[in-house]
């Protein structure tokens, strides 16, 4: 059975309206998604047990038996996902850790800098010299110091779970030793406490566990942010190059950006975390919207065969099924990680399924339209 030609419909105009809708409801249901753990730090903990029990009751009894603040129950297939906030010694430590990596690199760049110093004073013997030598000196033990009081600093944080140290040593990796070993050393401690205490409240039989601190979640959400405005850049420039004009790099463009909208959007709607495995989904996303997009272009621009319209047509017709077997293959993988609860594979098979329902609208409804009155504005001209 032969579908009719869209393409010959007189106001295409109508047609780009629905990608536009998709991108309107998308903006607005993404306002509800909620970032896991990976992306704002906390712990994230999943059981898989058999027991019922009413989430606002096991919610009561972590906060009394863990004395934590608003925990997060969820069903999850098989199971129960527990969101805690991140235990605040650690996250304090974590801080101070991060300022003695600081100052460790810090002391490397100037006992650098005093040792090519030092050498050059020896071979030339000049009071400026040893103006520079003298300060870069005092930069190292300004620097050594602040390893040591952050140091200090991130074992007093740690007190709670019986971390101490005792060394005075001026040599920094003995010193980055104590400060990792310390962390490392509270947090298996906690993860430790957390299991017990929740083994206590509901019988399971496995679990997973993530702790992220804040600091490390806000770096990478802000790296995944960069990641996704750099490829949008760049696809941005080669399509540019292959076409020698703005238009269809906007139009591709514009479809890749209202596939990843139309995902933020289901995401939000079907409560499908935003972390790093769903971002992953998101730049798949970007390939295969790039993919339909630039057939759609090469066709309707580069080749001569039949008309714009008909050339559109084949082009969805072949799309379709391209799209069509990886909404089916995704669809498979969803619908595995829902029944085995598989955080990952049910975050990237979510956005990658709905965000290529949404490329079957913005593509041939939207892109594959705004194209051919591209192409019909330049063969007026």
């Amino acid at each position: 059975m032969r579908l009719p030609n869209i393409y010959h419909y007189k106001n295409l105009k109508l047609l780009i309206a629905v990608p536009l809708i998709l991108m309107l409801l998308g903006v607005l249901l993404s306002t509800q998604i909620v970032l896991d753990t990976s992306l704002r730090g906390g712990v994230s903990i999943i059981i898989q047990t058999n027991s019922t029990i009413s989430p606002s009751t096991l919610a009561g009894e972590i906060t009394s038996s863990l004395h934590v603040q608003a925990p997060e129950i969820a069903a999850s297939p098989g199971g129960i996902q527990i969101t805690l906030p991140i235990n605040q010694s650690l996250a304090n430590a974590d801080g101070y850790l991060i300022q003695f990596y600081a100052a460790k690199s810090n002391y490397s760049t100037y006992l650098v800098n005093a040792t090519s110093l030092s050498i050059a004073y020896q071979q030339n013997r000049t009071p400026a010299l040893l103006q520079q030598l003298q300060a870069m000196n005092a930069n190292v033990n300004a620097s050594l110091r602040q390893m040591q009081a952050s140091l200090q600093q991130e074992i007093a944080a740690l007190q709670p779970f019986g971390i101490s140290n005792s060394t005075s040593s001026n040599d920094p990796n003995v010193l980055q030793q104590a400060a990792q070993s310390g962390y490392s050393s509270a947090s298996a401690k906690y993860q430790n406490q957390t299991i017990a205490a929740l083994h206590s409240l509901v019988p399971f039989t496995s679990y997973s566990y993530q702790q992220v601190t804040p600091t490390l979640g806000q770096f990478f959400l802000s790296e995944l942010t960069n990641t996704i405005i750099i490829a949008f850049i760049l696809i941005f420039f080669v399509v540019l190059f292959i076409f020698r004009s703005p238009v269809p790099s906007l139009v591709v463009v514009f479809g890749a950006a209202n596939d990843i909208v139309v995902a933020l959007g289901a995401m939000g709607l079907f409560k499908i975390p935003l972390g790093v495995a769903s971002v992953a989904g998101l730049l798949m996303l970007i390939g295969y919207s790039i993919d339909t997009d630039m057939l759609t272009a090469i066709r309707i621009l580069r080749r001569g065969e039949g008309t714009p319209e008909d050339r559109a047509y084949s082009s969805m017709r072949t799309g379709v099924t391209m799209t069509a077997t990886a909404i089916v293959s995704f669809g498979v993988l969803f619908a595995v990680s829902l029944i085995a609860y598989v955080p990952t594979y049910y975050e990237i098979a979510g956005v990658v399924l709905f965000g290529l329902i949404g490329d079957i609208f913005t593509t041939w409804l939207g892109n594959a339209s705004m194209i051919l009155l591209y192409k019909k504005r330049k063969e007026r001209i």
